[in-house]
């Protein structure tokens, strides 16, 4: 059940900007302005030191540098079929293409290992700054996605608010309201 979940928060959060962004992030149903920044990231590395290259809709194609540091203890959660281990992190992600962004954001950092395996199927970061949202997910073979967007999109931003809710009650840790 847990090991549903966490892909199915991984695939959603993948998926929600992947979606924006093949319609080159100006489709009307998503309500994209040309103030809204999207940008897709893909690279290799870990979560707390992640490099490689982006997609954007306002900064065109370029590169992107991430560090995310756990800020607290995680809790632990053990099921039949694997340990889930969540810790409040803070990331800093900084996009260089026309212009250079960082945001900085502050949410949490998620392990999973599958029963049986001594070592993380992936771990996913996602949080939040006044502005801008984010996220991070890293495999088991060192490849690195994630997305950072900000702007007027206020429907694609409420999906993801609505998927770290879901995710923070269904680890057990409903502190980030």
């Amino acid at each position: 059940m847990k090991k549903l979940l966490i892909t199915l928060v991984m695939t959603t959060a993948l998926a929600v900007p992947a979606a924006a962004a093949a319609h080159g992030g100006k489709h009307h149903h998503w309500g994209w302005r040309h103030a809204a920044l999207y940008a897709k990231l893909s690279g290799t590395g870990s979560l707390a030191s992640a490099s490689g290259t982006i997609a954007s809709t306002k900064l065109g194609t370029g590169t992107f540098t991430s560090a995310v540091t756990t800020t607290g203890a995680a809790v632990t959660k053990t099921f039949d079929r694997g340990t889930l281990s969540c810790a409040p992190a803070t990331a800093t992600i900084s996009l260089v293409g026309t212009s250079t962004v960082t945001a900085n954001l502050t949410g949490k950092s998620c392990t999973w290992t599958p029963t049986g395996s001594t070592t993380s199927a992936g771990s996913m970061f996602w949080g939040k700054s006044a502005t801008m949202k984010g996220f991070l997910a890293q495999k088991s073979d060192g490849t690195v996605k994630g997305a950072v967007f900000s702007g007027v999109n206020h429907e694609l931003l409420r999906r993801f608010s609505v998927r770290l809710e879901d995710a923070s009650h269904h680890t057990g840790d409903c502190s980030h309201h």
